[in-house]
């Protein structure tokens, strides 16, 4: 961080690279039988601070109220409107886009980067979707624990995951932005480190592939072949394994945010890739793209 390493948040923002997401991403690495390692890797600084709990909030708040700041606030906000730019959708008029059956479900199983909160009772899941809904009724708090004037349990609240982004919505440090990088792990030396996504308007001025965050894995082959698509812009790509040159690329009907996966059927060997898109503002998908190779 800004700060240095492991430094405790305050109420000062303190920027984070790596970030939330990576560096390496969950999707993981590739390794070979020579003990290469391939991991791709986000270059996205993320901002993090607290604010101060207020001490006479529990007297003031309902009861729906209470229990979305103490579960929802850290990613959607204390307005409801979340951060659409990192990745947080708006919860705004929420009452238009799903119904109470489908809210209790999200709520309770999760989806996507969201958690389930199956730890919520059944009433403390309805009186959040009465307040998202704006339907609540006058009652007091009383089934949350504790007193309502004994104030907080903490002092301090985490005011959510914030990346670091200029007027523009692109990260704000000098690319790459994303990267694949060669490690052999014999020897810890890195062997190449390749700019992986585009953002398509930004070559068109003629600026240089810049890389763009990336949610999902590589396969390597044993014909020295690396395959993998994480990247923002729905890309597709295979690079050469030993010298990091990318040999070709094509476009995914939605971004393929997953690792891909490589099989054989009768002596044919195939590699496929699942292309669900939505993460990142993307277009949603719902398909599996198999290639021969």
């Amino acid at each position: 961080s800004n700060k240095g390493t492991y430094h405790p948040l305050s109420l000062t923002p303190t920027i984070l690279l790596p970030g939330a997401d990576g560096g390496a991403e969950w999707g993981g690495a590739a390794v070979d039988p020579q003990g290469i390692l391939y991991v791709n890797s986000n270059e996205m600084p993320w901002i993090f601070s607290l604010s101060e709990n207020r001490k006479d909030e529990r007297g003031k708040l309902s009861a729906g109220h209470l229990l979305y700041n103490n579960t929802c606030t850290t990613c959607h906000g204390d307005e409801l409107k979340g951060n659409p730019a990192s990745g947080f959708p708006s919860l705004v008029n929420i009452k238009a886009r799903v119904t109470r059956k489908e809210i209790t479900r999200l709520i309770t199983n999760g989806r996507g980067m969201m958690p389930g909160f199956s730890q919520l009772s059944a009433i403390e899941k309805q009186r959040i979707i009465d307040f998202l809904f704006n339907e609540e009724k006058t009652e007091a708090p009383s089934f949350l624990a504790g007193s309502k004037d004994s104030g907080p349990a903490v002092p301090y609240k985490f005011n959510g995951y914030d990346k670091f982004l200029d007027n523009n919505g692109y990260p704000a440090i000098s690319p790459p932005w994303g990267t694949l990088t060669a490690i052999d792990m014999n020897t810890g030396k890195h062997l190449w480190k390749r700019t992986i996504g585009e953002f398509k308007e930004l070559s068109a001025k003629g600026i240089p592939p810049t890389g763009t965050e990336n949610y999902g894995g590589p396969v390597v082959t044993a014909g020295g072949l690396l395959f993998i698509a994480a990247t923002k812009d729905g890309m597709f790509r295979a690079f050469d394994k030993k010298t990091g040159i990318q040999l070709w690329e094509t476009a995914l009907p939605a971004a393929g945010y997953a690792t891909p996966s490589t099989y054989e059927v009768k002596g044919k060997q195939y590699v496929v890739i699942a292309c669900g898109g939505t993460k990142l503002g993307t277009k949603k998908g719902d398909s599996y793209v198999a290639f021969a190779l």
